[in-house]
């Protein structure tokens, strides 16, 4: 077997031993010996990552991860899963893994044997993975402060060898075998086995019009084709996952199905000539758009770089929070206070807001959301910006979406399907779980909404109301589940439906919002916002109950309210307030309510409810 580093370097290589020695059954071996190799946290670490490395620095057919988000999946393709060889002086034959490489290769003194009867077609499934919606540079950074190996910069991919697309099915002749000889600085051979490389080799200058489709207006980072082999119906559109896989970056993947393709049905007709819109989408400049083979995956349920994804180590960090909750707690609120300009009360469904979670489903009915609607907000630009600069600082992924009559007629916020590149465009609002939106109403301005304009402001009330976003397949329209919690700043009650209106009542008339906003820095100091990011993360994965004791004494509560005033407490109110003491728990680490969460919830809501009642007087 290779060598200690060689898991890492050189992983194919480890797929043919382990292939080798155990033939077709070598699957699962290759599974368990990955798996084995990337168990923890910290060996993990070890592995390069896409996310924060140039493209120029890592290996060819190396080991990599990638964090990222599925934004499309494409049909499946066949590929040569095994293949046999001869060697053209002895012709001894034998055979050699297709997995996990887009290219079949061998030896200088090896060719592939296309008629052989012990070829494998096998299939797998490409994923269209971008970097995470809206992942703040906090994050980022996070995660490549945490790094422990950088590879150096290298163009050179391993020693000469003969090469062949693996999606070839077609027997063609040996005049279309490619060679190469790279990393040594010398030029191949002059040989007939030669196909001729596309274009877009190495140095090349990319196709400028290459769309990466990015959900997010101005996102950075690198898109990337992700083929899974395993476990192939695990994924879904928006899952967020880190893969861990060989990649692979060979230019002649760039329109490789130009000379032949053979992964869908359309190959098999006739005079089909794929579509210049679907050659650019499903085979892209690997400088651009690089392949990973994934040979082992994590859903991930945050993306928070701070908080352990292990159980033990989690469960130490919980201890932690908890030992310190009361201080910490009122430290946040006194931070929220700030940026809701003095208010106490708005600052406490802020903090519950920013906690708040879909946690499962009754029917169609989502659990555990809790959109909020801050009105009697300053009407200047600045606030919405100063929000959402704060909620950079705070959560692991945010989005600012101004609601202005020129964005709803122009933003496309719902993915539709383009049946001619044969992919899902991206939309703003295809957003992976917990992503915090924010809307800041107090931009709209007196105009005409167009037909997109209504559809974009219909999906907006669906996200918010259903937490669904409805994508477009031109024949059908196709509902995906999201677990977006929104946030909407509005001079008045919004236009926008959402779980629980806030007036806020500032303390004090502010003059410089920019200087108000500056005295959160001696508050938000390295130290406090590292345990405030953790809390966040860490109240959304505690589980919450209710013992029967404590159910029993609320819905005798609710039944005393009832007697007393019916129009008090309709069912929607006691279902928003038995979603704030669920919140109200959680923000205090508890992950069952008591009596006094109970008290505390009934207080603030009839509080909210009286500025309502006033607001609605005034106007």
């Amino acid at each position: 077997m290779p060598g200690v580093e060689d898991w890492t370097t050189n992983p194919l290589g480890i797929v043919q031993s382990i292939y080798d020695k155990h033939g077709s059954a070598s699957s699962e071996k290759v599974q368990e010996y990955f798996h084995s190799k990337t168990n923890s946290e910290t060996a993990r670490l070890w592995i390069p990552s896409l996310n924060d490395t140039p493209l120029h620095c890592l290996l060819p057919n190396s080991l990599v991860r990638y964090r990222c988000m599925v934004q499309d999946m494409f049909d499946p393709e066949f590929y040569m899963g095994e293949y046999e060889v001869s060697d053209v002086n002895t012709k001894a034959t034998s055979m050699k893994s297709g997995k996990y490489k887009d290219i079949a290769e061998c030896a200088k003194h090896q060719e592939i044997n296309m008629d052989s009867d012990k070829n494998v077609t096998m299939e797998r499934q490409t994923l269209y993975c971008v970097p995470i919606p809206g992942e703040t540079e906090w994050v980022k950074s996070g995660y490549s402060d945490k790094a422990g190996k950088k590879s150096f910069p290298t163009s050179s991919v391993s020693s000469g060898r003969t090469k062949r697309g693996l999606e070839e099915e077609e027997p063609r002749s040996d005049t279309h075998m490619e060679e190469e000889s790279e990393g040594t600085g010398r030029k191949p051979e002059d040989t007939t086995n030669k196909r001729p490389r596309p274009d877009s080799g190495e140095g090349s200058v990319p196709r400028n019009n290459t769309d990466l489709n990015f959900p997010l207006h101005g996102e950075k980072g690198m898109p990337c084709l992700v083929k899974i082999y395993e476990d192939m119906d695990g994924f879904a559109v928006n899952d967020m996952v880190e893969f861990i896989g060989v990649l692979s970056v060979d230019p002649s993947l760039a329109h490789f199905h130009e000379e032949n393709r053979s992964d869908g049905i359309q190959s098999s007709i006739e005079g089909y000539e794929e579509p210049m819109e679907e050659k650019d989408a499903h085979a892209p400049p690997p400088s651009l758009v690089p392949r990973l083979h994934a040979l082992v995956h994590h859903k991930l349920k945050h993306n928070n770089p701070h908080v352990s994804t292990e159980k033990d180590k989690l469960e130490s960090d919980v201890s932690s929070l908890r030992t310190e909750i009361f201080t910490l707690r009122r430290q946040i609120l006194s931070a929220l206070e700030q940026v809701m300009l003095g208010d106490s009360l708005a600052a406490e469904y802020f903090l519950c807001h920013l906690i708040s979670s879909v946690y499962g489903r009754a029917d169609v009915m989502p659990l555990g959301k809790f959109s909020l609607n801050i009105t009697h907000c300053p009407p200047t630009k600045e606030y919405g910006q100063l929000i959402h600069t704060f909620m950079e600082a705070l959560t692991t992924k945010c989005h600012f979406l101004p609601l202005s009559i020129e964005n709803m007629n122009n933003l496309r916020l719902c993915p539709e399907k383009d049946y001619t590149a044969n992919r899902l465009k991206s939309g703003v609002l295809q957003l992976s779980a917990d992503t915090s939106l924010i809307i800041d109403e107090t931009q709209l301005q007196p105009g005409q909404l167009e037909a997109v304009g209504v559809r974009n402001i219909t999906a907006l009330g669906n996200l918010i109301s259903w937490q669904k976003v409805e994508y477009d397949f031109r024949f059908h329209r196709q509902d995906f589940l999201s677990n977006v919690s929104v946030l909407i700043l509005s001079e008045a009650k919004s236009i926008l439906p959402s779980d629980c209106l806030v007036p806020m009542n500032p303390a004090c008339k502010v003059e410089n919002l920019q200087r108000h906003f500056s005295q959160l820095d001696v508050l938000l100091t390295p130290e406090f916002l590292g345990r405030l990011r953790s809390y966040l993360t860490i109240c959304k994965l505690l589980e919450y109950t209710i013992d029967d004791t404590m159910q029993k004494s609320i819905q005798d509560d609710f039944v005393e309210i009832r007697k007393t005033d019916p129009k008090s407490m309709s069912v929607d109110d006691f279902h928003t307030l038995l979603n704030l003491v669920r919140l109200l728990s959680l923000s205090a680490m508890e992950t069952a309510p008591t009596q006094s969460t109970w008290e505390k919830a009934k207080t603030m809501e009839s509080e909210r409810k009286r500025r309502i009642l006033m607001m609605n007087n005034s106007q």
